[in-house]
């Protein structure tokens, strides 16, 4: 015979359940760091990974800053952080922090395939984001290493407003309704933060000199400005709020040349403005319009590498050797002949290789 159930138990069971719904669920935040506004970071050796000794000193000076984030999220509170590496430095071994110094509980994301940072790192899971290593907009002509996504200085304007990086990943967050809480970076970057971004904690590492040279302040008021702005930004997560640029909208462009501008145009839907040197495109949402800038910076950059290429060559004493050989090349491909270098030796049989992570897409 089934027992039957008191009235008490069931009382008991949903008292038991009603507590569990109550309490609260544990706060998510994640940590995307760029590298540009690193505290040590000064120079853009720093920030490449081809130039060895300096950018492991970058990755020190980031490690430091990452963790000082985490101690302020932890020190509020935060039992889940999630780290994403937002910097395209060059190095595909693996991210540019130091995974294995990082704090616990902070973990790092990564993927088999590429992702943009700041469209595809998140979810409705996540509570808030923070951004560490952060810098200014293309066009701040006194921020250190300033520009917005590409070096190739591109002016980044949405609607009419100029757009820094930070402002890409807080309305790209916004389509899930998850609030952008702290940042740090350089003084010019603060104050780009404080008009756009005002309820934005931001933690000042260094001064900007130029775009070229930045004064750092020392390591232990970085990790305290940084730890300090993260912990007061959890505080004050109730009273952050969703950046608000309503659409539709209209991305411009302003590139370095017309050339750049001419190749971008070639995007179908692009526009060249009265301005030759700027291209826009429009949108009907923020991250459509945002994914299509990116293509637009992608084919100007084509160009911009081209331009680059060919000063350096005409700087070497034997640039006219350099050219010819690069036509014979050309035609050596075009014809399917062998090219005049001697085929490289086979090598040994190894292990297979193994399969790429992406951190990030950049």
């Amino acid at each position: 015979m089934k027992p039957k159930n008191s009235p008490a138990i069931l009382l008991a069971g949903l008292w038991l359940a009603a507590a569990a719904l109550a309490q609260p669920r544990p706060l998510k935040v994640l940590v995307l760091y760029d590298m540009e506004g690193v505290t040590g970071a000064t120079s853009y050796k720093h920030v490449q990974a081809m130039y060895k000794s300096e950018y492991e000193a970058g990755r020190q000076s980031l490690t430091a800053d990452v963790n000082a984030a985490i101690a302020g999220l932890k020190a509020a509170g935060v039992q889940d952080i999630v780290i994403v590496d937002g910097h395209g430095s060059g190095n595909s071994g693996g991210p540019d922090v130091f995974e294995d110094q990082l704090f616990p509980p902070a973990r790092m994301i990564s993927r088999d395939r590429r992702f943009d940072i700041y469209m595809d790192s998140y979810d409705h899971s996540f509570d808030a984001i923070v951004a560490v290593a952060m810098h200014a907009g293309a066009g701040n002509t006194a921020g250190y290493s300033s520009h917005t996504y590409t070096y190739e200085d591109i002016q980044y304007k949405v609607n009419g407003v100029p757009f820094n990086e930070s402002m890409i990943l807080a309305m790209g967050a916004a389509r899930f309704k998850i609030p952008l809480i702290m940042v740090s970076g350089d003084d010019q970057f603060e104050r780009e933060v404080r008009h756009s971004l005002p309820w934005v904690k931001c933690a000042v590492v260094k001064r900007a000199l130029s775009r070229a040279s930045a004064e750092p302040v020392p390591r232990e008021e970085a990790s305290r400005r940084i730890e300090a702005a993260a912990r007061e930004a959890v505080t004050a997560l109730a009273s952050a709020q969703i950046p608000s640029y309503p659409g539709p909208y209209r991305f411009a462009l302003t590139f370095q040349d017309e050339a750049q501008a001419r190749n971008a145009a070639l995007l179908p839907g692009a526009e060249v403005l009265a301005d030759p040197t700027v291209v826009q495109i429009r949108a009907g949402d923020f991250e459509e319009g945002y994914r299509q800038s990116l293509r637009l910076m992608s084919l100007a950059e084509d160009v911009a590498y081209l331009e680059s290429l060919q000063a350096v060559i005409d700087e070497q004493p034997n640039a006219g050797a350099l050219w010819l050989r690069l036509k014979d090349w050309v035609h050596e491909r075009w014809l399917n002949l062998p090219h005049a270098a001697a085929p490289a030796a086979a090598a040994a049989p190894g292990p297979p290789p193994v399969k790429p992570r992406f951190w990030g897409a950049r």
